[in-house]
Parts: structure tokens; C-alpha cells; sequence
């Protein structure tokens, strides 16, 4: 990837690329649905509980995985979180460039989401982060380790055609957004706060094909109470379209996308606030734009 000068703003990254991928390794799921019930995915927000109105209760999360609020059952409420505490400790960091830390220090990430459905039609996912820092010499890394408390999620769904093949959501709010592999779009599962995004974003499947196209801003990171917004000055926007082809005796996932980024008076160490340009020469060299956690 060559970074180019210019005295204009900047407003494009323009990736067009085709990869071809095991299934196992495509984060979509866009294979055959699952027949396991009891399915906890990641992105959590594909979490789908309706089938345990008509399944045997036999898993003890069950009775607030599907809560029907209407008599037929058709309005429900899902309930779930996380909690995940890390221990880490490094040696010779950044080596030994960087304070040391020999006792290391604890990650702590709580998340609590509810999944509202009313009818096939509308969805409401509502989902609150709390990632916290102990121990750590020189405080918490900026945007990765801290979020004290704060709303990651909440979106609404709105299904278009919802009971035919060709089926199509459009999804408004905060999100997160992950697509294949994750090295492009991911949750930011590694460090301690995950990310998401405001903007829109449409889902429908044609035929074999499951197409996805967004326009949104990343959210910033800020480490207090209720206080992170959208970044004002970073817009992304893509076409993202996948599909599984079936080979002899192996299934192989095709993806073909186009994403787009535009990030405006971007400060760069010792340069200073300036603009600049960047050509992709390979699908490979913008695999991590989203995924190391950068604001």
C-alpha cells in the first residue's frame, strides 16, 4: 500500500478484490442453516431464539433466551451477555522501550444485550459495554482497554419480503459490522472494547447470494460514562456479496466486495494534521483497517 500526498482532501480508499475461502473460515455463516438449537454465533447480534417457542426446554439459559410477551408468541424477548476477564503480563515490552509491568494487570469486559421481536417484520437490538482496566502501569491503552460504561449497540430491523427466499432487512442505528474472515470488518474480539458503527446498512439474499451494503462512521472510544459518538470525520461505505459454490466433494465460499473509506485531516506521528491518499495495491493490504482497533 503506497501512501501518496496531496493537497486536497482526502476521500476515497477504494478496494475491489475476489477471494475464494474454506467455508469454515467465512464468518457469515452463508451455508445451510444450522439445526442446532442452542446456537450462540458470533456476531451475537445473528442470535435467532423463535424455534424454543416449539422446542423442549432442555438448556437452563433457555427461559430468557425466548420470553413471549404476546399469547401466540409472535412478540417475544431474548435476553443474553458476556463477561470475560483477561490476565495479561508482557516481558521486555515494546523492548523495553516502555515502562515494565511484572505484575501484570486484569481486562475485564461486560456486555448485556436484548433481541425485541415483534412479528416476522420488526427487530430491536439494544446491547450496553463496560470494559475495564486493573493493574496496568501508565493506566489504560487509549481506545482498546477502557470504556467504563456505554451503549454499543441499538438498532432497529426492518424486514422487507420477510417470509420468501428473497428476504431483505434494512438495519438503522449502532452496529456492528463483521464480514468473511474478519481481517477487513471485524469485532474487534482481541482487545477489550469491541467496536461498532452508526450509520445504515441493507441485507438480502438473491438466489444463492447473500448481499450486504453499508454506509456508516465508526463510533469513538472514549473511556467515561455515556460518551462516545460517532467519529465526524471518518466515513466508511462498501458492497459486500458472498455466496458458497459446492465443488465435487468440497464446498468452497466466494466473496466479491467493494469498501470504501474516507478520512479527512488524518494526524500522523511527527507530520503533523495533513491529507493524503492511499491506493490499495492487494485485497491483503487493507485486510486490518478495522480490525487492530484503530480510531
Amino acid at each position: 500500500m503506497t501512501p501518496l500526498r496531496s493537497s486536497k482532501p482526502s476521500r476515497l480508499i477504494l478496494i475491489a478484490a475476489m477471494v475464494a475461502a474454506p467455508v469454515a473460515a467465512l464468518a457469515q455463516g452463508t451455508g445451510a442453516p444450522p439445526t442446532d438449537v442452542h446456537r450462540y454465533p458470533l456476531p451475537t447480534y445473528e442470535e435467532d431464539w423463535r424455534a424454543l417457542q416449539t422446542s423442549d426446554r432442555t438448556d437452563v439459559w433457555d427461559p430468557v433466551k425466548f420470553v413471549p410477551i404476546s399469547a401466540n408468541g409472535t412478540t417475544s424477548l431474548s435476553l443474553g451477555g458476556e463477561l470475560r476477564v483477561t490476565y495479561e503480563r508482557f516481558g521486555n515490552q515494546s523492548f523495553g522501550l516502555t515502562p515494565p509491568d511484572p505484575d501484570g494487570y486484569f481486562l475485564q469486559r461486560y456486555l448485556l444485550h436484548t433481541d425485541l421481536r415483534a412479528g416476522s417484520r420488526l427487530r430491536v437490538w439494544t446491547e450496553f459495554n463496560s470494559g475495564l482496566e486493573n493493574g496496568r502501569i501508565g493506566g489504560p491503552r487509549p481506545v482498546i482497554d477502557e470504556d467504563k460504561l456505554d451503549l454499543h449497540q441499538a438498532f432497529v430491523d426492518v424486514a422487507v419480503a420477510a417470509t420468501s427466499p428473497s428476504a431483505a432487512i434494512l438495519r438503522v442505528g449502532r452496529q456492528e459490522v463483521a464480514f468473511g474472515a474478519g481481517r477487513m470488518y471485524a469485532l474487534r474480539e482481541g482487545p477489550n472494547v469491541p467496536l461498532s458503527f452508526d450509520g445504515v446498512r441493507a441485507i438480502a439474499h438473491a438466489g444463492t447470494w447473500r448481499l450486504d451494503g453499508w454506509a456508516a462512521r465508526p463510533v469513538d472510544n472514549t473511556a467515561g460514562v455515556f460518551d462516545d459518538g460517532s467519529h465526524h470525520s471518518f466515513d466508511v461505505w462498501g458492497v459486500y456479496g458472498s455466496r458458497v459454490i459446492t465443488l465435487s466433494r468440497q464446498s468452497v465460499g466466494l466473496d466479491l466486495y467493494y469498501l470504501g473509506l474516507a478520512r479527512d485531516a488524518a494526524h500522523f506521528d511527527q507530520r503533523g494534521r495533513t491529507t493524503r491518499k492511499r491506493c490499495s495495491r492487494s485485497a491483503a493490504s487493507g485486510r486490518a483497517t478495522f480490525a487492530r482497533g484503530d480510531p
